[in-house]
């Protein structure tokens, strides 16, 4: 409540008092002195907390009556900024007096509910800002007609000039809140037409439009209207003006007509384009490019004394910085012929010097590597040949080490700098740097004033400045905030804090006193929680940890409030303190809750361009063939789900490559912490990504992920499937174990460690997983196995927006406890089993290619010999690492990339090796090393990426070229001469050469 305002209420209550009083005073006027046998209250429940009525009231019973306490019991209520109107009834009973305090309580601002359509633009954040209304704070019923005239104003602003608007308000008798609601009749939004453009514009009409975006480049549609739009406009053709060099343009957005008829703005804008300015360096060769960058003329589209000034400075100080320490610029301004005007910047060089020593004298309290880390001067060395000099620089050096003494209580210090030339060379240049240091300010002691005996405790630990401390004052600083943080938090939000320093007894000792007004200690009343309707109150409750009786705590307000919002349920949610200028003690906490959309539909398109290995029943291409694979993504998910605070999903993916259809249910803030997350889960997938089989899997399974810190997070996953395989390029009947569908149970966990700077495109930082699962028969799994799989990538960011990535990833597949008819070629189904190569591991290989391929089955005693195919069956342990160097190609959007990727995926760990030379058309268990080049540009969803790889040395293999029929009637092991030609063998390689177009980075 501002001071005008309750100094009113104040006069006015007084002046109702006494002239009850008066009034009754003819009929009779209880006299002071009367006992008073009854203070009563109408109405009986009053805005005032009990505690603070009790502090507030001078009128007891069985005391004596006095007006001038029934005075002062008004001023007291009305200081406390809950009443808006207070008379006093006091009649005789009896010989007694019977005191009425006749109330009518303020309001104050509550939940706003915005009822109707309200499209975006403006958002609800914009609605909100713009009425003005602030949740907690008192209440006035002109308060709705402004709020009403500046959302009407802001829809109008955004094109809705059909729009209509309601507020309507309701108080609750119990908190005295004014609850709001705001029903809003948006309309259909108009469009742009073509503007008037007026003045001396130089510029086509047309080259206008363009720039201003109020029209769709080629078709030529105009825009619906928004208020980013129109006032963007402005500077939008502005900018395109100095793209023309005319710095000094104007662009005015005068008059915005709308036509009810068509729903159509047409806008004015008025133009002059000015002179085409030309800025130039003589004397001295400057690059159109560093003439814009340090010229601040560009950057502000103005031309103005003090910009040319700022560029005559920045000038001076890159060619010092560059080995120019004498270089003076100065500029001067050529008046305008023939739409032409000209600013020459005159550089004068002077001689080239490199810093060649720098040297620091005078120090005693710092070590010379302590003052020179803080430098900006840097001395030439063989990165730096010329090293980093200017005068600006050194006085900046100055300041940074007169600053260093002084946070240390060096009071006094003095610091010069002296350059000069060297005494070898007329082009070196030697800086000195002088210390007079002075003497040390210490606090010889601190006292504290207006601090209460049990917070001294708490607070001194947390102090900087003490006894023997030095005296400075960023110490002083640091205290004051320490000081007032204690006290806000145990509820002293109007603590103030004062210091005082004189000298001490001794020299350079300083007595330091620090003074606190507390002011009076606040409590909470009660938390209120506006605006909830679907989520369960119970899920809020479990976060507050404010109870009322609680100090009125600032600190642990705004941390409850974060952790609402981190519940990631809710669009907003307001954090407020009623009447938060209010007298009273104790004060309502609210925290005013805007529920976020339940439902979210993400659709996306994505597409892949590879030699992509899919399922195919010819058996004469097991290299995988070049093809287009586009994908349709779709996300349906529902948050809050029963009030719970719980989410529900369904994910699909559909390509021709994959079917995938999965339903997610997660429990977040499991067992009470916001960091664990419960999740069960059921997939279906079919998949026919690798040229060998496709794949079904039938999969429950249930997770429990554990944030640990920001960086790292821990699951723990129990998963049961059913895998099966179709479409087996090597005929089912000759592996009969792998065509076999299979039951896994798996037990796994998860540890991901990520510190990169940005997911989607990482400049630095670190990304670790490690992956570790049992598949075993005491979780129902038909196989026995144990997985591990590890990755491991970092990034430098380098000069000249260089980027080096590296990843290394690593597993392997152990089989154990083999059931009978297995052995450890088949013990692991296809599935499941490791399978590489293509843009995101081994650009050496087409997708999936790497690694084991079918070779075929030597006669036995129990089965007839196979003909080898070639495809691939994948392996039980992995090995890849990829480097990339990743630059600026074209602008800011378009970016390259040279990379070197290795690896392989190997039979089994035994197997493993680095060698680069295939052994045999029958060896696969060596390292593929593959070089290439790629582009990549940005966009909203991720890169898109194009990758060129040159495999070094892809591997021979031997297939068969025919189809699956002939491949049943060829047996090895027959008679030279019996067997039809097309079983004949047929050597094969991988090409050496790879494309891929895909979106988002390789890692």
């Amino acid at each position: 409540m501002d001071v005008l305002t309750y100094r009113l209420r104040r006069a006015l209550g007084i002046c109702l008092f006494f002239i009850r009083a008066l009034d009754l005073q003819a009929q009779q006027t209880p006299p002071d002195g009367k006992v008073v046998v009854e203070v009563v209250y109408d109405p009986p429940r009053q805005p005032l907390a009990p505690e603070d009525l009790k502090a507030v009231q001078q009128v007891a019973k069985g005391e004596p009556y006095s007006g001038r306490a029934v005075a002062e019991t008004i001023d007291r209520m009305f200081a406390t900024g809950v009443y808006l109107d207070i008379q006093v009834d006091a009649t005789m009973v009896g010989s007694g007096v019977r005191v009425t305090f006749i109330t009518k309580a303020a309001g104050f601002v509550g939940h706003i509910t915005i009822e109707g359509k309200t499209p975006d633009p403006p958002t609800r954040a914009a609605i909100f800002n713009t009425m003005e209304l602030q949740e907690g704070t008192p209440f006035a019923a002109g308060a709705l007609d402004t709020a009403k005239k500046n959302l009407l104003h802001l829809l109008l602003a955004n094109g809705l000039y059909e729009s209509d608007v309601d507020i309507t308000s309701q108080q609750d008798p119990e908190t005295q809140l004014v609850g709001i609601t705001v029903k809003v009749k948006s309309g259909k939004r108009a469009r742009y037409e073509m503007p008037e453009i007026r003045g001396d514009t130089r510029l086509s009409n047309s080259t206008i439009l363009r720039a201003t975006g109020w029209r769709v480049v080629l078709i030529h549609r105009w825009r619906q209207v928004t208020q980013a739009l129109t006032t963007s406009a402005s500077e939008d053709v502005r900018k395109k003006y100095q793209q023309k060099n005319r710095l000094s343009a104007t662009v005015e957005l005068t008059n915005l007509e709308y036509d009810d008829k068509t729903r159509r703005l047409k806008p004015t804008l008025d133009v002059n384009a000015g002179p085409v300015i030309e800025v130039k360096a003589v004397e001295a060769k400057v690059s159109k490019g560093r003439i814009q960058k340090y010229v601040p003329v560009f950057q502000e589209g103005a031309i103005d004394e003090d910009l040319l000034v700022e560029g005559a400075r920045n000038l001076r100080d890159y060619f010092q910085n560059g080995g120019y320490p004498d270089a003076d610029v100065t500029f001067r301004v050529i008046p305008p012929t023939n739409d032409h005007q000209t600013i020459e910047y005159v550089i004068i060089r002077g001689p080239k010097k490199k810093l060649k020593k720098l040297s620091i004298e005078g120090n005693k309290y710092f070590d010379t590597k302590t003052i020179r880390e803080r430098l900006l001067l840097l001395p030439s060395s063989f990165r730096f040949p010329h090293g980093r000099y200017s005068d600006g620089l050194r006085r900046s050096d100055e300041k940074t080490i007169t600053q260093l003494y002084r946070d240390s209580g060096f009071r006094d210090v003095k610091v010069t700098s002296i350059a000069s030339e060297g005494a070898k060379a007329e082009n070196h240049v030697e800086v000195t740097y002088k210390i007079a240091e002075g003497q040390q300010w210490l606090v010889e002691k601190l006292d504290f004033v207006g601090m209460a005996p049990d917070a001294s405790e708490a607070i001194q630990r947390a102090l900087i400045a003490a006894a023997g401390q030095p005296f400075a004052d960023i110490a002083v600083a640091s205290d004051r905030n320490s000081i007032l943080t204690y006290y806000y938090t145990h509820g002293f939000p109007k603590a103030q804090f004062f210091y005082a320093a004189e000298p001490g007894d001794g020299p350079n000792r300083v007595r330091l006193t620090y003074t606190i007004e507390p002011g009076s200690q606040e409590f909470v009343r009660d938390v209120k929680i506006l605006g909830l309707k679907r989520t369960n109150p119970s899920l809020i409750q479990k976060k507050m940890t404010i109870k009322p009786g609680d100090p009125l705590s600032l600190v642990a307000i705004d941390s409850e409030q974060r952790a609402l919002n981190d519940l990631g349920l809710f669009a907003r949610v307001q954090a407020a303190i009623e009447n938060p200028d209010g007298a009273e003690t104790h004060k309502y906490v609210l925290y005013d809750i805007d529920e976020a959309n339940r439902y979210t539909l993400r659709l996306g398109v994505g597409a892949e361009i590879a030699q992509i290995g899919a399922t195919t029943a010819n058996l004469d291409d097991p290299s995988g063939h070049n093809g287009f694979s586009p994908r349709f993504l779709v996300n349906l998910s529902r948050i809050d789900f029963l009030g719970l605070g719980h989410t529900i999903s369904i994910d699909g993916r559909i390509s021709d490559l994959e079917q995938r259809l999965g339903l997610n249910y997660a429990i977040h803030n499991f067992w009470g912490s916001n960091k664990r997350t419960l999740t069960f889960s059921g997939l279906y997938d079919k998949a026919s990504d690798i040229q060998t089989f496709s794949a079904t899997r039938e999969e429950a399974s249930v997770q429990l992920a554990q944030k640990l810190s920001r960086a790292t997070t821990v699951s723990f996953r129990f998963a049961y499937r059913r895998v099966a395989t179709s479409d087996i390029a090597i005929p089912t009947l000759l592996v009969p174990q792998l065509a076999q569908p299979v039951r896994v149970g798996i037990a796994s966990v998860t540890l991901v460690r990520d510190h990169r700077d940005n997911p989607a495109d990482t400049h630095r930082g670190t990304y670790n997983t490690i992956d570790a699962g049992v598949a075993s028969s005491v979780f129902g799994s038909q196989r026995n196995f144990i997985r591990a799989l590890g990755r491991n990538a970092t990034y430098y960011s380098l000069p000249g927006k260089l980027v080096i990535a590296r990843q290394l990833t690593f597993g392997v597949i152990k089989p154990f406890d083999l059931g009978s008819g297995l052995d450890a070629a088949d013990a692991v189904p296809l599935p499941e089993r490791f399978f590489g190569g293509g843009n995101v591991s081994d650009r050496g290989f087409g997708e999936n290619q790497a690694g084991p391929r079918d070779l075929g089955v030597p006669a036995s005693a129990s089965a007839a010999a196979t003909q080898p195919t070639g495809f691939p069956v994948g392996g039980n342990a992995l090995f890849f690492h990829s480097t990339e160097l990743r630059f600026p190609l074209l602008g800011d959007n378009i970016g390259g990339v040279i990379f070197h990727d290795m690896g392989n995926i190997f039979t089994n760990l035994s197997s493993m090796s680095f060698r680069v030379t295939q052994h045999n058309d029958q060896d696969f268990n060596y390292m593929v090393h593959a070089v290439g080049f790629g582009i990549r540009y940005k966009t909203p969803v991720g890169p898109l990426r194009v990758d060129l790889a040159y495999s070094i040395n892809p591997p021979n293999f031997v297939g068969f070229d025919g189809t699956i029929s002939q491949l049943l009637q060829c047996n090895p092991s027959a008679a030279p001469g019996t067997l039809p030609s097309y079983c004949n063998s047929v050597p094969q390689a991988l090409s050496h050469f790879q494309f891929f177009f895909s979106i988002g980075q390789t890692f």
